[in-house]
């Protein structure tokens, strides 16, 4: 190790923060400045991307370090204090992240390495947060993906530059190493060791340090309890991990408790997950506020519950800092008002579910050809730069945006301007605008209706579609009983018309697959309550991918009651529906719009959002969808964090749908059970779109010639992939083929 660590921190105290930097982080004492970038470094809207979201949050960021001309990357860790046993062990011992500055400057003067610890800081609150800043190691893999294959036994298969047993060895070695300096690290897990690179001989770091304990000497009970973490699985394997701490192995009472220790480790993992959930769900209930990510307010002091909303600025969204008990106590006050249009909408919503289970049934025996269209992006905002949004929206050749307007904060320019640029290029783009509440616009119809005027005189010359309104079925949106929306609609509809006679009204935007929410909320019977089109936004990804069921429907399923209600509706004119959001979030940390159980990786995210718009637009059951949004940092299309947007998964394989098969006359394939597909003619091709919905399936072979095959991103490939799996692959065939599987 280098010197770095030789010098003593130095410390620093402002208003609410108080911490240490280490020398080689700031030159002098922190000043004034140094106060201004720190706090910039701390906020995790600074991150450019998430490493891990978990119990703590950790980021990659960029920092100025001392005696370097430009910035260095480096690793932002976000401690929580929230629950009583974290606050108690502050108490006792200081923040986790004091403890793991203390404990990396200490590692690396015993010469066993750890990535350069920079800095920390921690409020002065005991349930505030608390970070540790260290240097980034890059292209660093964590050794736990290395083990699993290990596990699997496709070590040499995923890692062919490493070497199993050696690596084991090197790794028990490091054990050793700190056992000798009397290091209890209680941590040692296959999460907690990087290597530099995926070699045999790559560089071995620890992280996670804050639970280490420096000793003079350690007992074999603690030896044997930290060695027995390492998920080492296999018998040869562990055999190869001990040698490498003791040359010759254990002796036979040692590994005995060595495997007991292992084991009731495992088993204390597994039982913990569901503990967990359930104390999760209870404390939702019963504590007098909900837990939010450290950057998002407090509501203000005193406020009621329906007043207990604020906006977090890294979701897009507002959060709702009452508890699950506070708002049931409230739907239980206004149980009348719900229930009355609950019981006129009864019996419409049970024929409409009826409706929806034949149109399913029919869709399976005898699908109809539809053209493929309509399948459209939605822009917040302050996303990104306008020209750069209309470069992307260019480049996706999609034909339909829906820009969303904020009017609490009213109507935003840049939003305007872009409405502008995209009405005005050679390719005109058909334009929706959603004109969205917060509660202050619930309690004040004067200003909701101005600020509807002041966004119609705006946008009506680009377009005549207005979305009146913003999840009415979510109280963070305001709305907490049914006639505080049917005022929003009626007071929106009408200003709407009187600014543009001919504008098309969609309405009410329920989020998620409520139908009961849906069918209450249009069937009012009121002519000004009326619209034009039922929007919804019709998330899914609390069940998986989109043909996984809920409440008995897949995704097709889902569609055709809401296309029922559409029909059937008194309230909606024309019996059209369009699904105006749907996404699937990032595992992004505060990024992300929903939690970590439902977030998903960014390829299948991509798969995800290929099938769901086949599915839709493909069954003929959606008129439109529109994919929420283009850019953001925990679900969009393009992430607009660092330099630039980079282009995620999800955005290559929209581009690649609509290139394959936009305007595309589209007919759903017969499929073997857990495969589906799609068959698209268009000017003389022939191409299907096929995929296994349950992640892995069998193998699909179309009667006559496969003249191509390109994969979701639009990549070619040598041949037809031997087993499909969640990502879709589209297949040029000779035409006049049959559309029949294998």
């Amino acid at each position: 190790m280098t010197a770095e660590a030789e010098g003593p921190e130095r410390r620093f105290e402002y208003e609410d923060l108080r911490g240490a930097v280490a020398p080689s982080a700031a030159d002098g004492d922190p000043g004034a400045g140094f106060e201004e970038t720190l706090r910039r470094l701390l906020d995790p809207g600074s991150a450019r991307r998430s490493l891990h979201w978990g119990r703590s949050y950790l980021y990659e960021a960029r920092w100025r370090l001392a005696a370097e001309a430009g910035e260095a990357a480096v690793v932002v860790k976000q401690f929580r204090h929230d629950d009583l046993r974290a606050r108690l062990r502050r108490r006792r011992r200081g923040t986790r992240a004091r403890l793991s500055f203390r404990a990396a400057r200490r590692l690396r003067r015993l010469g066993i390495s750890t990535p350069e610890p920079l800095l920390y800081a921690e409020s002065k609150t005991i349930d505030g947060p608390a970070w540790y800043v260290c240097r980034l190691v890059p292209d660093a893999l964590e050794l736990r993906y290395v083990l699993r294959a290990l596990n699997a036994g496709v070590a040499p298969e995923q890692f062919p530059g490493i070497h199993g047993p050696t690596l084991l060895r090197r790794v028990g070695a490091l054990a050793a190493e700190l056992h000798r300096h009397g290091v209890w690290f209680r941590d040692l897990t296959a999460g907690n060791v990087l290597l530099s690179e995926p070699t045999t001989d790559a560089e071995l770091f620890l992280v996670d340090l804050n639970r280490a304990r420096f000793r003079r000497r350690l007992s074999t009970s603690q030896r044997l309890r930290d060695l027995s973490r390492m998920p080492v699985l296999r018998q040869a394997d562990r055999a190869e991990y001990l040698a490498g701490y003791r040359p010759g192995g254990l002796s036979r009472l040692q590994r005995i408790w060595f495997e007991a220790c292992h084991q009731g480790f495992r088993f204390k993992l597994g039982s913990k997950q569901g503990a967990r959930r359930g104390l999760r769900r209870l404390s939702d209930l019963l504590l007098p506020r909900r837990r939010a990510h450290p950057h998002v307010p407090e509501a203000e002091r005193g406020a009621t519950t329906t007043e207990r909303t604020v906006w977090d600025p890294l979701t897009d969204q507002p959060h709702q800092q009452a508890t699950r008990g506070q708002r049931l106590g409230v739907r239980l006050r206004d149980a009348g008002h719900h229930a009355r249009p609950l019981l006129r909408s009864a019996v419409p919503l049970a024929l409409s579910v009826a409706e929806a289970r034949r149109a399913r049934r029919v869709l399976d025996r005898a699908p109809a050809p539809v053209r493929f269209g309509g399948l459209g992006v939605a822009v917040g905002p302050g996303s990104a730069p306008v020209s750069s949004l209309a470069g992307a929206i260019d480049d996706l050749r999609v034909d339909t945006v829906l820009l969303r307007f904020h009017l609490w904060q009213g109507v935003d320019p840049g939003l305007v301007e872009l409405a502008r640029t995209l009405r005005c290029r050679e390719r005109p783009v058909d334009l929706v605008f959603q004109l969205s509440q917060d509660r202050s616009l619930v309690r004040d119809g004067g200003l909701w209706r101005l600020r509807v005027e002041e966004a119609a005189a705006a946008l009506a010359p680009f377009g005549r579609r207005f979305l009146i309104g913003q999840a009415p079925n979510r109280s963070k949106w305001g709305v907490w009983r049914p006639a505080d929306y049917w005022n929003l609609l009626a007071a929106g509809a009408e200003a709407v018309r009187t600014e543009c006679p001919d504008a098309c009204v969609l309405a009410p935007a329920v989020i998620d697959f409520e139908p009961h929410a849906t069918a209450a909320l249009i069937h009012s019977g009121s002519a000004e309550r009326r619209f034009d089109v039922l929007a919804s936004q019709l998330y899914v990804d609390r069940r998986g991918a989109p043909e996984n069921r809920q409440l008995g429907f897949d995704l097709a399923g889902k569609l055709a009651v809401l296309n029922s209600l559409a029909r059937r509706a008194p309230d909606c004119a024309s019996g059209r529906s369009w699904i105006t959001e749907f996404n699937w979030p990032l595992a992004e940390g505060p990024h992300a719009p929903a939690g970590r159980d439902v977030a998903v990786d960014e390829d299948a995210q991509a798969s995800y959002l290929v099938r769901y718009a086949l599915e839709a637009l493909g069954s003929g059951l959606a008129e439109r969808v529109y994919w929420w949004q283009l850019a953001a940092a925990g679900y969009g299309l393009l992430d607009p964090r660092g330099d630039g947007l980079r282009q995620r998964p999800a955005y290559r394989a929209l581009r690649q749908l609509q290139r394959e098969l936009a305007g595309a006359e589209v007919l759903r394939i017969r499929m073997p059970s857990g495969l589906r597909g799609y068959r698209a003619l268009q000017e003389g091709r022939d191409t299907r779109v096929v995929w296994a919905s349950g992640g892995r399936g069998g193998s699909y072979r179309p009667q006559g010639e496969v003249r191509a095959v390109r994969d979701r991103d639009g990549r070619k490939l040598d041949r037809v992939p031997a087993a499909l799996s969640g990502a879709p692959v589209y297949l040029e065939c000779e035409a006049g083929g049959s559309a029949g599987g294998t």
